[in-house]
């Protein structure tokens, strides 16, 4: 048995060396890929920004290697592969700014750092908006994507559902508009593949299916709830009973004449209610025409 094992060992060597040269160089590949997808989805999602209310930020996706490379891909016991990907929400007014360090002066690199320590929930959304915005489907893509193994090319995709909290915090005017388009475009059943054939992405044809999403906003803009299907209100109130009190939260749903009231309440509070619900009218009126108008084109972002 020890003879024959070693008589086959170098050929089995010899196999290991050939498959680790295969596999680094098709990591190399792949790495290269991400890298160009990185630099451009980066842009993308920068040039939105602005119309959602993030003048003079921008996102940036930064890749490195992982210790080992693509000499061993195999290095460490954490993870497979060679790239550490993080995403970055940086300030642009910085980023040109020139420090003097001693004798040496250098970049300053903008202010921010990984959007997962230093993005407000509504900076994250409004982000997490921006990137299904240049490249649609990449969130239901990345639920769906656990299910990959076992998919047919007929398997059917799950639809999803997404959750964007205090997306318009300290937004307004056309920002927070912008944003109300692009939520409702969001949620009408689309074809995967001709979105992304919109934007040169190769879908394959397992993925030719319709989908829809569900959108979820929490909002304080009347710009935000009058693009809604549903309009839910949310309510807290405080009941005393004797020396004690109770919070209690309240949900209703308002359509209708209710709706037009809540929508105007949420312009105005209670100042001019006759001329706020002419402006919720008016609201309505442009979601509902909207939504008529609806195709699978991309999103028109201009104002």
């Amino acid at each position: 048995g020890n003879v024959e094992a070693l008589n086959i060992l170098p050929e089995a060597e010899n196999a290991e060396r050939i498959a680790l040269d295969n596999f680094s160089r098709a990591c190399r590949e792949l790495s290269n890929a991400r890298v160009d997808a990185a630099s451009a989805l980066s842009q993308s999602v920068s040039d939105i920004l602005p119309i959602l209310g993030l003048e003079g930020t921008s996102f940036q996706v930064n890749m490195k290697l992982r210790q080992g490379g693509f000499n061993n891909p195999y290095y460490g016991s954490d993870s497979l592969g060679v790239d550490l990907v993080d995403f970055l929400l940086l300030h642009k007014e910085d980023n040109s700014m020139m420090i003097a360090t001693g004798d040496e002066s250098r970049k300053a690199q903008g202010q921010g750092g990984h959007i997962e320590l230093v993005g407000s929930s509504g900076e994250k959304s409004r982000v997490l908006l921006a990137i299904e915005t240049v490249l649609p489907g990449s969130i239901g893509s990345t639920c769906n994507g656990f299910h990959s193994e076992i998919e047919s090319e007929n398997a059917l995709i799950l639809p999803i559902s997404i959750i964007y909290d205090e997306i318009d915090a300290h937004v307004g005017g056309r920002a927070a508009v912008t944003i109300a388009k692009l939520l409702a475009g969001q949620s009408r059943k689309i074809s995967v593949d001709t979105l992304a054939g919109a934007i040169n992405y190769g879908v394959g044809s397992k993925m030719q299916q319709s989908i829809g999403k569900q959108i979820i906003a929490i909002t304080h803009s009347a710009s935000v709830a009058a693009n809604a299907d549903r309009h839910v209100v949310i309510e807290r109130s405080r009941k005393r009973k004797s020396s004690s009190s109770s919070t209690f939260i309240q949900t209703r749903v308002v359509d209708g004449a209710s709706r037009r009231k809540e929508i105007a309440r949420m312009a105005s509070g209670d100042l001019v209610p006759g001329e706020a619900e002419a402006f919720a009218d008016a609201l309505i009126r442009d979601a509902l025409n909207q939504k008529d108008s609806f195709t699978l084109d991309p999103p028109d972002l201009r104002l």
